[in-house]
């Protein structure tokens, strides 16, 4: 990177954090190839730089509307769709990924999503890859159990890597139109609340809210019951396969699974 310093922009662990960064790196004109978005968690580790610029970034909702309206306006809805995906990501550098795919859009303009050759731009599509692969594969292992009965009320348990849960919600509300369900992300402190006839809200949970869909989610139906006893009937054991089970459905997915339920 030559002579000139990093600056490293740290800021809150969600979407209006790492885009009020993402707003102040760009205006700063110092150069995207010397900075650095840094969203500050206890679940990541970080080392010091020594030899870097450190800016506390205060979150602005008027700062990350104003980045999500660039991008719409300047690149493409497009790239806005990809940016969304990719916020929602976990991996800890997806502050920096998302930065320097805007600022190449803000050059190439709508042909930034097929710049695949720049490794910034790929790096982009991998992010993005990986959330919906999480997505796709939450949708068709997710369960939802009966935990009230009048009127009746379907709970989900999930603890997601990425933050996907408001993705799942707009798969299950179409399906389940007519059903009041919640879908709890146990990992991102987060639940979906769906109510029958198709309105939805996506919120973070207080401790409280999350003590009680804990608490909702051990009572023992006796439909449960019942679908486990179908799953195991219906496994041969003499073609019992671990290896090829574990590829098809790794096991972080079987947690909240009613069949793998002990």
């Amino acid at each position: 990177m030559g002579d000139k310093r990093v600056r490293i922009y740290r800021c809150a662990d969600d979407e209006v954090g790492i885009f009020s960064a993402i707003y102040e790196a760009g205006i700063s004109g110092y150069g995207h190839k010397y900075i650095k978005i840094q969203p500050q968690s206890a679940d990541y580790m970080y080392s010091m730089e020594l030899f870097a610029d450190y800016i506390d970034v205060e979150s602005s909702i008027k700062k990350m509307n104003s980045v999500l309206d660039a991008i719409k306006e300047k690149i493409s809805h497009e790239a806005y769709e990809y940016v969304m995906k990719a916020i929602v990501s976990g991996d800890a550098g997806r502050g920096d990924v998302i930065y320097q795919f805007i600022t190449y859009g803000f050059t190439l303009g709508a042909k930034v999503v097929m710049a695949v050759q720049f490794q910034e731009v790929s790096d982009m599509f991998t992010l993005v890859r990986s959330v919906q692969n999480e997505a796709y594969r939450y949708i068709e292992v997710l369960r939802f159990k009966e935990v009230i009965h009048k009127p009746p009320l379907l709970l989900s348990v999930i603890e997601p890597k990425h933050d996907i849960v408001a993705h799942l919600a707009n798969h299950f509300a179409d399906r389940f139109n007519s059903e009041w369900f919640i879908i709890y992300d146990a990992r991102h402190h987060k639940a979906v609340f769906h109510e029958a006839g198709g309105k939805w809200e996506v919120r973070l949970l207080s401790e409280n809210e999350e003590q009680r869909l804990k608490e909702l989610n051990e009572t023992e139906e006796e439909y449960s019951d019942l679908w486990k006893v179908f799953f195991e009937n219906i496994a041969v054991k003499e073609r019992e396969n671990k290896k090829l089970q574990t590829g098809n459905l790794p096991l972080r997915f079987r947690g909240h699974m009613t069949e793998f339920e002990k």
